[in-house]
């Protein structure tokens, strides 16, 4: 044999995999069982996931999926419903060029029908595209695009310098400014770790749950068609051999024809000598399909920052309420949303009006986050040591004139009803000397201090009221803290007049109370520091804390899985050592808190015996 008549390296290649790997024949091949012949019907194939591309994520996941189609309505439709208020540095506009083409952007759309739409894109394309249309120099319409009749254009150095819009076979490049300063196009995109150009669409991670939800639902509805019964075999148990081809094709024809499909459900199945049926498939039970469905469906929520318990997905208990669950959803994301476009609205459109102006989310217009404003206004409300005008500013309100002056809040405890309010002949406008007596016209004093029964000095009305409130504010922090920290002792005082036991009051309740803002530095966040075990371990639960076990030292772990705080309640320690905080053995109990897993634990704080 010669190197021309050798067979070729692929032709060698062929004859040595023939060897393992047994010869394909065309046609039908009679198919032995040891036990009995079998036709089957059915055979496992490999999965086929949807392409991550615009116009499939859009159909298999909009279009076919209802989590999908609900939780993008619900962020494009809450985000669009938030009042976008207009700002000058800190003051506010009323009105504006710009409030009224965002009011109404173009002929076909209202402002929420625009931002709806913009929002919509963004999370089925993870891009959104808003054009600007100028007449005679002013911005006059604002138009949503499509993302998948955009291009980006990149110039020399790699930004983009145009858009190709392409329509009905026709492109549109738009690269020059509409006005002076404002590009054609504004471009938002979502964080795409591979494309500096276009950003990732939420349903491109949650492709597979898309995927494994839709199956589960064809699956479902393949089950209906089919007599609610899974696929299976006819085993012909026959010794007689094999079925002909004429017998098996008309086997077969009649199962199609008069058992498979709807119309057919529930028909007895008539088997003719020799024939048995064999289930093949597994039952849903078996499978499970629905839980598998609920679990993709929580993923989906979870790509797209829906809470499952809005939706309805069974199963989901991590939120203590559909509150908890609507604040949250706000929260973390639809806020950072509108925020997102609010920022980038500004920036696009403020060089049209030569003056820095900034859209801003109004808040105060989110019914959603009624109870926070009401925290958020109970907490300022307290903050003694803030003036008014600081405390407008904290909820984010202007300054009036007047309020830079500190006025205590106790104040407002002194009422006729309440016991505390001045005696019916204290004038106001009564003239007094340095030390606050009363005085006539001619200098001499009128009310001369006297002794009352307790030994005790008493001063004017103004002081006797000044007096019971520095007397009350510290009583309540000294309370508030014993609690916590029984051994403590306020300072002690030397002073025997009014004036002096008024500072000592204001210098115990100051003590009190900056001791105990030092012991709940580290305490577990927007709890109440008087509450008992029972109702500390009830509070935890209702914010999605899940017992996960004992500790090492007598007591109990709680965590919670969606913000990985962590909360430990352990039992006093039967031994005290030199290095303890004293808070391990005022009471019973103790609780130990850290807001991460990689985060050191808090102090230790004791917990009230109730």
């Amino acid at each position: 044999m010669t190197l021309l008549d050798a067979p070729s390296l692929p032709a060698r290649v062929r004859q040595a995999l023939g060897r393992f790997v047994a010869p394909r024949h065309r046609g039908t091949e009679p198919k032995a069982s040891a036990t009995a012949p079998l036709i089957a019907f059915e055979s496992l194939r490999q999965p086929v996931w949807t392409p991550r591309d615009y116009h499939a994520l859009a159909r298999e996941g909009f279009a076919q999926n209802a989590v999908v189609y609900r939780c993008v309505r619900m962020i494009a439709e809450a985000a669009a419903s938030v009042p976008l208020l207009l700002y000058d540095g800190d003051e506010e506009i009323d009105e504006h060029p710009l409030k009224t083409l965002l009011a109404r952007p173009n002929p076909g759309q209202c402002g929420p029908d625009l931002l709806e739409a913009w929002y919509g894109f963004l999370l089925v394309s993870g891009n959104a595209y808003l054009e600007a249309v100028a007449i005679g120099g002013t911005v006059r319409e604002l138009h949503v695009l499509r993302p998948d009749r955009l291009r980006i254009v990149p110039g020399s150095d790699g930004w983009p310098e145009a858009w190709d819009y392409t329509v009905s076979g026709r492109t549109a490049r738009l690269g020059a400014d509409v006005v002076p300063g404002i590009r054609p196009v504004l471009h938002m995109k979502l964080f795409h770790p591979a494309n500096d150009h276009y950003g990732m669409s939420p349903l491109e991670a949650a492709a597979t749950a898309i995927d494994v939800h839709n199956a589960a639902a064809r699956w479902n509805k393949a089950l209906l068609d089919n007599s609610a019964r899974p696929s299976g075999a006819l085993v012909y148990t026959s010794r007689e051999g094999n079925l002909t081809a004429e017998q098996y094709g008309r086997l077969k024809d009649e199962l199609e024809r008069g058992f498979q499909g709807a119309a057919n459900a529930g028909r007895p199945l008539l088997l003719e000598g020799g024939l048995d049926w064999k289930s093949m498939s597994l039952s849903p039970k078996d499978l499970d399909f629905i839980e598998a469905k609920n679990a993709a469906a929580r993923e989906i929520a979870l790509a797209l920052g829906v809470p499952p318990m809005l939706l309805g997905i069974p199963g989901d208990n991590t939120y203590s309420n559909m509150q908890e669950a609507s604040r949250m959803f706000w929260r973390q994301t639809v806020l950072p949303l509108v925020g997102r476009t609010a920022k980038a609205l500004s920036g696009w459109l403020a060089p049209a009006y030569a003056s820095p102006i900034e859209l801003r989310a109004d808040l105060d217009g989110i019914e959603a986050l009624s109870t926070e404003r009401e925290a958020l206004w109970t907490r300022i409300d307290k903050a003694t040591f803030l003036t008014r005008n600081e405390r407008r500013a904290a909820a984010g309100y202007g300054p009036v004139t007047g309020g830079d002056e500190i006025k205590h809040a106790y104040c407002a405890d002194i009422t006729p009803s309440s016991g505390l309010a001045p005696k019916a002949n204290f004038n106001p406008g009564q003239l007094r000397d340095d030390l606050g007596r009363w005085i006539d016209a001619g200098g001499g004093v009128v009310h001369e201090a006297s002794r009352r029964r307790g030994g005790r000095p008493e001063g004017t009305p103004a002081q006797e009221a000044r007096h019971a409130v520095a007397a009350a504010r510290a009583q309540d922090a000294t309370r508030r803290l014993r609690e916590l920290e029984p051994t403590w002792r306020e300072p002690q005082s030397a002073s025997s007049t009014i004036e002096g036991r008024i500072a000592h009051h204001e210098a115990a309740a100051a003590a009190a109370e900056a001791r105990l803002a030092e012991i709940l530095r580290d305490a577990i966040p927007n709890t109440n520091p008087s509450w008992g075990v029972n109702r500390l371990r009830k509070e935890l639960n209702d914010r999605g804390f899940l017992y996960t076990g004992k500790t090492d030292a007598p007591g109990f772990m709680y965590e919670n899985p969606q913000t990985g705080e962590q909360a430990r309640i352990m039992e006093r320690p039967s031994k005290s050592f030199r290095t303890d905080s004293p808070q391990k053995h005022f009471n019973d109990f103790y609780y130990r808190y850290r807001g991460r897993d990689d985060q050191r634990w808090g102090n230790p704080i004791t917990i009230p015996n109730k």
